[in-house]
C-alpha cells in the first residue's frame, strides 16, 4: 500500500486522491438564486443523503483551489436559506457539464446549458425541468472548513419538497434504478453511468453464522475468495462438518465448489465441499 499523509502533500493531490478514491458519487445539480431574483445553477459531487424523518440531504460547495472565493451557489443559499437539487441522469450530462464552466457571477447557467426551468412551490429557486428527480430544500446548517482553497462548506438542508417522474417509478411504487438513469461522478474527467453497472443483493434476512464458524479448512482456503465464502455464508444454517477433510482432493473440490457457486447453486456447491 502506498500512504499519503494529508498534511505533508498539496491539497490538489489529496482531492485527486480522495475524488479517485471515494467514487461513484452521485451528483447534486444544485438551483439557487440569489436576493434579487438572479437564477444560478451548478454541480457538486460531494453530495448524498443522511436521513430521513426529517429527510436531510447535505453537499459542499468548496471554495474555489484556485481564488479562495466562494463560489454563487454558497452565496446564493447563505443568503435565502434554500435551494433545489435535481439529479442528473444520462440524457443530461452533456448540458450539466456545460453548466459547470465557470461563468461570471449573474450568468444564468440555466440559459447557457438549454435547460428548461422547473417551477417550485415551497422556495424560490427553480429546479432542472429534465431531471427524474427534484428536492426543494431549505437550509438546515452551513459548516465551514478551512477557510481556504479547496476547503469544504458543508450544507445541510432538509428536503420539503420531492417531485418524481412518473415514468420512473414501477409498479411497485419504487423508483426504477434502470429508468432513473443517474450518472455518478468518478475521479478526474470520467464518470459512471449507473443503470449499466446494477446487480442485485438481497439483504441478509437473518444473522449469518459468520466466517468464525467455518473450518480453516473452507475459512483459508486457497481457491475460494472472500467474496465466494460469504456467497454461500448466506444459507440460514450451516451444515454439520466433518471432522477432518482429505487433503488430496482440497484443490478439485474447492475449484468445482467455486464454479456452484458463481451459478448461485449454493445447495451442490456445500455438498462438494463436505464430500
Amino acid at each position: 500500500m502506498l500512504t499519503f499523509d494529508p498534511s505533508q502533500i498539496p491539497f490538489r493531490e489529496t482531492h485527486r486522491l480522495l475524488l479517485g478514491g471515494i467514487a461513484p458519487r452521485p451528483i447534486a445539480f444544485v438551483g439557487t438564486v440569489d436576493k434579487d431574483g438572479n437564477p444560478n445553477l451548478s454541480p457538486f459531487s460531494f453530495f448524498n443523503a443522511f436521513g430521513v424523518n426529517p429527510p436531510i440531504i447535505c453537499f459542499s460547495p468548496a471554495y474555489s483551489g484556485k481564488t479562495g472565493k466562494p463560489k454563487d451557489t454558497l452565496l446564493n443559499i447563505l443568503e435565502t436559506k434554500e435551494c433545489t437539487v435535481s439529479i442528473v441522469s444520462y440524457d443530461m450530462v452533456q448540458q450539466a457539464s456545460l453548466a459547470s464552466a465557470p461563468f461570471e457571477k449573474g450568468v444564468d447557467e440555466f440559459i447557457k446549458a438549454g435547460f428548461t426551468k422547473f417551477p417550485s412551490q415551497k422556495v424560490k429557486a427553480p429546479g432542472v425541468a429534465k431531471s427524474p428527480f427534484i428536492m426543494e430544500a431549505k437550509l438546515l446548517k452551513h459548516i465551514e472548513f478551512g477557510g481556504k482553497p479547496g476547503s469544504a462548506n458543508m450544507l445541510i438542508c432538509e428536503v420539503v419538497l420531492i417531485h418524481v417522474k412518473e415514468s420512473i417509478m414501477n409498479e411497485r411504487g419504487s423508483i426504477d434504478p434502470r429508468q432513473i438513469d443517474q450518472v455518478a461522478r468518478m475521479g478526474g474527467i470520467w464518470y459512471a453511468r449507473a443503470a449499466q453497472g446494477l446487480f442485485e443483493l438481497p439483504q441478509p434476512s437473518k444473522v449469518s453464522p459468520g466466517f468464525d464458524l467455518l473450518p480453516d479448512e473452507i475459512r483459508k482456503s486457497q481457491y475460494l475468495s472472500g467474496h465466494d465464502i460469504a456467497k454461500l455464508l448466506t444459507v440460514e444454517e450451516l451444515p454439520a462438518f466433518k471432522q477432518s477433510f482429505k487433503p488430496d482432493t482440497t484443490q478439485e473440490r474447492h475449484m468445482r465448489a467455486k464454479e456452484l457457486i458463481e451459478n448461485e447453486d449454493l445447495d451442490e456447491a456445500w455438498k462438494v465441499l463436505l464430500a
